[in-house]
Formats: structure tokens, sequence, C-alpha cells
């Protein structure tokens, strides 16, 4: 059991938040992925309550073990961070609540319509953030070894970590000029050509391209090294809570489209971040679309896309539906 931390006096901003705290904070996000985790393995393959959030059948699932699995990650959170709030996938979409400093945000099975269809792609996400910033984060995800799993952790500052490994994970090194490395893999969505052109020193260097149907699958490869980088979304703040600190504490960058289609950093959702309602339903309606991986590798991938202008009658349907709008637009 993670016992619950001194009290502490309440930081104004994240630079003054003891490492103690952090420390505990990254315990309890690690349990909570973990113990998240051994239920998803638990019902895998098994006989599950299938729905769909929408009105479409077969788009938007979402099972009985996603919405236990949420209200486990919430329970230690309660039980471990009990001035926490959580923020999950499976909230009703209507709720209004006032953003607390320190949010939970949760994936509690990302890639469920791979979970439904006994494919191993899929993850369980757990980052706590500090007033929109990552400080702790921690993921899951099904593999062949003894255990059955890999669970992948960082807190700010502190490198990323494997459980169970005494050696800190690494992004895959970039190459001398940035250019994607021939034969090793990479994540883009298929839709890309429509939105952006490739320049010409990127043409036919783009990796070897995989798609999962997982947002943080990819994120954790990225982090990993086994990608050398992915171009992810556009997806949720779930979907992007914890990527994001596991890629950038194993040595890496993230960028992010911004409304003109111009990746630029990515630094979370702290911008004009306040203790209201109005903060926390920008950041559960929030979307985008983000390319993460050594930095020599994304600002060389992002400087040979330039997005494309005649319209947006090509782009994806589930783009232009998403929250309302077609890019990330930044806080305000």
């Amino acid at each position: 059991m993670t016992e619950p931390p001194a009290q502490f006096s309440p930081p104004k901003n994240p630079g003054e938040i003891p490492n103690s705290e952090l420390e505990h904070i990254e315990q309890s996000v690690i349990r909570a992925a973990r113990e998240a985790g051994a239920l998803l393995a638990s019902r895998f393959e098994g006989v599950l309550e299938i729905s769909s959030k929408g009105d479409k059948p077969g788009k938007d699932l979402v099972t009985d073990v996603d919405k236990a699995s949420q209200k486990l990650i919430a329970e230690i959170m309660a039980e471990t961070c009990p001035s926490h709030m959580l923020l999950g996938e499976e909230d009703p979409p209507d709720e209004e609540t006032v953003a607390a400093d320190w949010i939970w945000v949760v994936d509690p099975v990302d890639g469920t319509t791979n979970f439904v269809n006994s494919s191993i792609v899929h993850a369980v996400s757990v980052a706590a953030l500090f007033r929109g910033v990552a400080m702790a984060a921690a993921m899951w995800i099904p593999w062949p070894n003894k255990a059955g799993f890999l669970l992948m952790h960082a807190r700010v500052g502190n490198g990323t970590w494997m459980d169970g490994s005494k050696e800190k994970v690494q992004v895959h090194p970039a190459s001398e000029t940035g250019a994607p490395v021939p034969g090793v893999l990479a994540a883009r969505p298929g839709w890309l050509r429509r939105m952006f052109d490739v320049q010409e020193p990127l043409e036919g260097k783009l990796g070897e391209n995989r798609i999962g149907g997982s947002a943080c699958y990819e994120q954790f490869m990225v982090a990993k090294g086994s990608m050398q980088y992915s171009i992810t979304g556009y997806a949720f703040t779930w979907d992007f809570a914890a990527g994001p600190l596991l890629v950038k504490e194993a040595g890496g960058k993230v960028l992010v489209a911004n409304f003109e289609r111009n990746f630029v950093e990515f630094e979370g959702w702290g911008q004009n971040y306040a203790n209201d309602s109005a903060t926390y339903s920008r950041m559960r309606n929030w979307s985008g679309l983000l390319m993460l991986g050594a930095p020599a590798t994304v600002d060389f991938v992002a400087a040979n896309l330039r997005a494309r202008r005649p319209g947006l009658a090509g782009l994806p349907g589930r783009v232009l539906s998403r929250a309302g709008r077609v890019f990330a637009r930044p806080n305000k």
C-alpha cells in the first residue's frame, strides 16, 4: 500500500513541489497503472460488456473493463493523493467540475477496439498534472516477457525508467542529419499527405510506418526506442497526458501542430490555468496532433512538412468533428 504523503504547503508553481512529494505521487501513479493493467490482463479475451459512446455501432467502443479500470485508478488516487482530482476518458461528457491544482489524467484502456478484438496493442495511461503540466506518469502495456507486461514511468527531472530495470530508458538515437533512419519503425497517420506536403529532403525517408490503433502504445514505443518517432493524433488530453513526459525524460522532444499546422514545442495545458470549470472543460475538450522522438529527428521531420492550404475538404471526418474544431488551439 502506498502511504499518504506528508502535508506540504500548497505550491504555486511546479518548481516549488518538494521532491519527496513528487516521489510519492510517482509511486502512486505507478501503482495505479500496474493494478489497472493487471485488471486488463485478467479480462483479456474474456466475456465483455460492450457498448458504443455515440450513435454509430462499432465506433467509440467502451467496455465494462474501461469503466472498472478507471474506477480502480480513482480509488487508488483517493487513497494515496486525496487532494487530487481525476479527469478520465470515461467521465460523463457533460460533467462540469472545477479544476484542482493536481489532476490525474487517465486513459483506463487506450485501444479499446483492439482490446475487444483480442489485440495486445493497448495500454493503461496515468499522469499526474500540476496546474496543467505533467509531473509524474506511468504507462502499462502487454508484453511477451515472463511478467506479461512492461510498465514505464517517469517524474520531472528524474528520467524515464522501465519498472524493474536499473537502466534509464532512452529514445532511439537520431541520425547525423536528423533524417529518419531506414529500416527503423515510425508511426504516422495514413492521411498525413492530405494535410501536409512532404518536402524533398524527407521524401522517401519517413521510416518504416506502423500504426497500431493506440496512441499511448505508440508513445510508449517512442520512449522505449523501438520507434524513432511518431506523429500521433488527433487525440485527446488523456491520450497525451503521460506519453510526452515519458518521451521527454527519455531524452526526446515533443511538438504539437498549432492552428496553422506548424509544429511547435508542446508544453501541456498550463497556459492561463485557473481553478475553475472553464479550465477543466478546456482540458477535457482539447484535441491535438503531436510529434514525438529524438530532438534532431522531430526537428528534421517538422522542418520538412508543409501544411497544405486548399481548404478542409480532404481532411478525415473524425478530425473535423472531434471537440468541434480541427486543430489544437492554444489555451486562452
